[in-house]
C-alpha cells in the first residue's frame, strides 16, 4: 500500500510540472523577428558629389569636365588622302594621208585622230596596275623564241589577259600589237578589243593599212566587230577608211595562207556593214 502511495505522488508531481510548463509557454511575450539590412560603413564621411551635366549642348570629356559644343574629331584618325591614278598616256600618232581632196574622207581621218587623243571619252577606269603591266609587256618580245622573248610564255599570256580586261583603254595598244603581230592569238584578245571599243580603232587601223602586218586577218576581224557595235561613235571612219580597205581585201583572187582568212573576214564584215 505504501509503494502505491509513492508512485501516485510521483505521477502527480510530474503532471504538475508539465501543466506549469505549458502555462508558462502560453504566457511568454513573442520575440522580435530578425531583420537583415546593410549598414553603411561610415555615415559620417561625406558622399562624393555627383557631376551635374548642364542643359547646354556640349560633351563630357574623360576627366568628367563639360565643354560646350560638339566634340572635336581626333586629329590622328583622319584617313590618308586618296591620290587619283594618272590618266596620262602617249596617244598613237595618226598619219593623215596627204593629197586627200574629199572633205568626208578628210573628216574621217580627223575623227580617227580625235579618238586617238581622247580615249577616256568612252569610259574606262585609269589603273596603276595597268600602267605596271604595260611597262612589263612593252615593247613586245620577238615572239617567244627571239632574242628579246619573254622567258615564261604562260606568265606573259596571263599578264596580257589581266591587262586586256582591266577596263583601262590604254591596254588597246598592247593587245593590238600582240594580236596583229602574231605573238598571241585566239578570240579572247579580239573580244577584249571589242570591249574597249573606239579607243582601240586607231591602233587597229594601223595594222589594217600596213601591208607588212603579220596577221592582217585579226585586224580585219576586230575592226569589223567594233565597227558594227560603235558605228555611230566612229562616224565616217567606217565608211571612208575601214570599208574601202575591206573591199580591197575582199577583191583578192585566190589568196592563200593568212590572206585567205583576211578575205573571209572582210567579206563577212562587209555583209554586216553595207
Amino acid at each position: 500500500m505504501t509503494r502505491k502511495i509513492y508512485w501516485g505522488v510521483a505521477i502527480l508531481i510530474l503532471l504538475l510540472i508539465c501543466v506549469a510548463g505549458v502555462f508558462l509557454q502560453l504566457n511568454r511575450t513573442p520575440a522580435e523577428p530578425e531583420v537583415f539590412y546593410k549598414v553603411p560603413s561610415d555615415r559620417s564621411q561625406p558622399q562624393p558629389e555627383q557631376k551635374r551635366i548642364p542643359k547646354e549642348h556640349g560633351h563630357v570629356h574623360e576627366d568628367s569636365t563639360f565643354h560646350v559644343g560638339d566634340e572635336p574629331e581626333h586629329v590622328g584618325d583622319e584617313p590618308e588622302p586618296i591620290v587619283p591614278v594618272s590618266r596620262d598616256y602617249e596617244p598613237t600618232r595618226v598619219q593623215i594621208p596627204e593629197g586627200i581632196s574629199d572633205p568626208k574622207v578628210k573628216a574621217a581621218w580627223k575623227r580617227l585622230d580625235y579618238i586617238a587623243n581622247n580615249i577616256w571619252e568612252w569610259g574606262g577606269v585609269p589603273s596603276q596596275r595597268a600602267v605596271e603591266l604595260i611597262d612589263i609587256l612593252m615593247p613586245p618580245p620577238d615572239g617567244f623564241s627571239g632574242p628579246t622573248a619573254h622567258q615564261d610564255v604562260e606568265d606573259t599570256i596571263n599578264l596580257l589577259g589581266e591587262l586586256a580586261w582591266s577596263n583601262d583603254p590604254r591596254a588597246a595598244e598592247v593587245v593590238a600589237t600582240y594580236l596583229c603581230e602574231g605573238i598571241i592569238g585566239g578570240n579572247d584578245p579580239i573580244d577584249a578589243l571589242v570591249s574597249i571599243g573606239p579607243p582601240a580603232v586607231p591602233y587597229l587601223v594601223h595594222y589594217l593599212l600596213d601591208l607588212n602586218t603579220a596577221v592582217p586577218s585579226r585586224a580585219v576581224n576586230a575592226l569589223g566587230l567594233i565597227s558594227e557595235r560603235y558605228r555611230k561613235d566612229l562616224g565616217g571612219i567606217v565608211d571612208y577608211i575601214i570599208i574601202p580597205r575591206f573591199e580591197m581585201y575582199a577583191a583578192l583572187e585566190n589568196p592563200s595562207g593568212v590572206m585567205h582568212f583576211t578575205k573571209e573576214y572582210a567579206l563577212e564584215a562587209l555583209s554586216r556593214l553595207k
